[in-house]
């Protein structure tokens, strides 16, 4: 029996290798054993399926980014959720290259299943109040400016950083974690200094 779960990761595989334009369901069946019927059983369309595969590695990314913000201190919330990306892609180097080689927009450009539609939609929203409860945290205020500083502090310069080693297919550095931490810590260290009333 083949699971879902296998399906999937020969499809990310695949994805990984090939990239998802050149991915078929045949080629899908074959590198994970699945009979080709089996396959359209269990999902709709050959879309349907990696946006399944996609969906799964960053509802991963996301559990592990919120679970770092439990932190009782903010800026300790903060560092974690940074490196908990540079941890994710550790732990996780099939998950994290999948999420630096395709994007959301490029699943949602695809006809989905309007199940699959609606969760993609959905994706970001825990994020989105994550990154608004911390900004609270970090500046007494879930403005424009604050939460914006934070997605760059947090987010934006880890991923970045992170996806240019994912891209290019080397092994993250260990320094790099550090290297991340202290940026971050800089950004909010500024964004806090200069953020005024109002703003």
């Amino acid at each position: 029996m083949h699971s879902d779960e296998s399906i999937l990761d020969a499809a990310r595989t695949l994805v990984l290798e090939s990239g998802a334009r050149a991915i078929t369901i045949d080629a899908i069946a074959l590198a994970s054993g699945a009979p080709k019927g089996s396959l359209y059983h269990r999902f709709a369309s050959l879309n349907d399926l990696l946006a399944e595969m996609w969906i799964r590695a960053a509802r991963r990314a996301q559990v592990q980014f919120v679970a770092a913000l439990d932190q009782p201190e903010p800026m300790a919330a903060a560092l974690a959720a940074a490196c908990s990306l540079y941890d994710f892609a550790g732990a996780h180097p099939g998950d994290a290259r999948l999420l630096a080689a395709m994007r959301r927009e490029d699943l949602i450009e695809s006809p989905l299943s309007p199940d699959l539609t609606a969760e993609l939609d959905g994706l970001n929203r825990p994020l989105e109040r994550a990154f608004a409860g911390l900004a609270r945290r970090l500046f007494g205020r879930a403005t424009r400016s604050t939460v914006e500083a934070t997605v760059c502090a947090v987010s934006d310069i880890p991923i970045g950083v992170i996806r240019r080693h994912l891209i290019a297919g080397t092994k993250l550095p260990v320094d790099l974690r550090g290297q991340l931490e202290a940026a971050t810590r800089a950004v909010l260290l500024e964004a806090g200094a200069n953020t005024g009333p109002g703003r």
